[in-house]
């Protein structure tokens, strides 16, 4: 059963991301249909980022009312509705208000299905079964930019729309009809918000302690994984050596999700292996301006690669606390994505100004060391361990009484 949940919710988050990227694949037609350049069309992309950046926690409340079934669906509607909306668009700015309804919907999804994983899995194979749903953002991201592009060249940016919405409503009955919680789970099944459960996982001191470690390692990502092609054009690299990099950036995901839950399942500490991925991804950004055009793509497998690993051991920091209650799950991840989200807004616009002033080695510098000093701040978390069993003193014997005997 916890196997096909994990699919299940799997094939959302490649739903999910191929509604995100997909609209990247129509720039070119929407801006000659609008009269817009395509630097402005880019405003599509941040518009849905910053709703999918601000609703991670409302969602995790919805889904601690409503139950998780019900949120895991209504999120993936809210993002197929958006999607088909988007492709009935009249004017920029009704494309601009339906993408932002797409981007809601992805961020009620996000952190209700990394917590619809961590509830079947919370036993044994925690890190693979999230490294797996992990892998699954990254397919879809490649289907995304890659195969929509085929759809949207032989057919239109609105049948291409169409086709990532219906796919993302298909997926979002299948979740209402065969989504289900583990045996004895009632509360996942929706109860009250309570004062003291907001409390406990609000003010969960590790999860903030995350959120923030995973700052630059976030941020920088999402930074890298979009402005590599650029940096490889400025410095006057082959179309092809440009676009292997930016192809592999996303690709070396899915087996740096998959690895990191295979090493978890062995070495077992998340504290040590967040830190320590985060900090390999950061020294990948910071080798990218030393690499020539024969090495350019190995920074880029190496930043893509160490990103998903340390994402999917990161994510199972609140599955793995005995602080946090199953029906709060959704709640406390969708913390650690709002703060973490920050470094997707506030990097990128840092290593504009740095690229446009001292120049993109300034800017790839940045990237790094952030993201090694914000990891840094995991060391502030303390090592979970197990609960210590009770030693009860030890008295010395002595021969029962009559009534003690009877």
């Amino acid at each position: 059963m916890k196997w096909g949940m994990l699919t299940l919710v799997s094939l959302g988050f490649v739903a999910m991301t191929v509604n995100w990227f997909n609209i990247a694949t129509g720039f070119g037609p929407i801006a000659d249909e609008f009269g817009l350049t395509v630097p402005s069309v880019a405003m599509l992309i941040s518009i849905f980022v910053a709703a999918y950046g601000l609703l991670h926690i409302p969602g995790g409340f919805l889904a601690t009312k409503w139950g998780l079934r019900k949120v895991l669906a209504l999120g993936l509607a809210v993002e197929g509705l958006g999607a088909l909306l988007s492709a009935t668009a009249q004017s920029f700015t009704e494309l601009i208000i339906w993408r932002a309804l797409c981007g809601v919907g992805a961020s009620v999804f996000a952190a209700v299905g990394i917590a619809a994983v961590s509830v079947w899995f919370r036993e044994r194979h925690h890190t693979l079964a999230l490294g797996i749903s992990s892998a699954a953002f990254s397919v879809g991201t490649a289907l995304g930019l890659y195969v929509w592009a085929d759809i949207t060249a032989a057919t239109s940016w609105r049948t291409s729309l169409v086709i990532g919405g219906v796919f993302c409503l298909a997926v979002a009955a299948a979740s209402a009809v065969f989504f289900r919680i583990p045996p004895g789970a009632d509360a996942l099944q929706g109860v009250h918000l309570t004062r003291e459960g907001l409390r406990r996982t609000l003010g969960n001191r590790d999860i903030w302690l995350y959120g923030i470690a995973f700052f630059g390692a976030y941020g920088a990502y999402l930074t890298g994984s979009q402005l590599i092609a650029s940096y490889g054009e400025h410095r006057g690299l082959s179309g092809s050596t440009v676009a292997a990099a930016a192809f592999l950036i996303g690709m070396a995901g899915v087996p740096g999700s998959i690895a990191a839950g295979w090493i978890a399942e062995r070495f077992g500490s998340t504290r040590s292996l967040f830190i320590a991925g985060a900090v390999l991804e950061s020294l990948f950004l910071l080798a990218l301006p030393l690499s020539g055009p024969a090495t350019f793509w190995i920074p880029a497998v190496g930043i893509g690669f160490m990103f998903n690993f340390t994402f999917a051991i990161w994510q199972t920091a609140p599955g793995d606390s005995p602080h946090i209650a199953p029906e709060h799950l959704s709640t406390a991840i969708g913390l650690m994505l709002t703060v973490s989200a920050v470094g997707g807004f506030v990097l990128p616009w840092a290593f504009g100004l740095l690229a446009d002033g001292p120049g993109y080695p300034a800017a790839w510098t940045l990237m790094g060391v952030v993201g090694i000093l914000t990891a840094l701040i995991a060391l502030a978390i303390k090592p979970s361990r197990p609960d210590p069993i009770p030693v009860l003193p030890v008295t010395a014997a002595r021969p029962a009484t009559a009534t003690e005997a009877s």
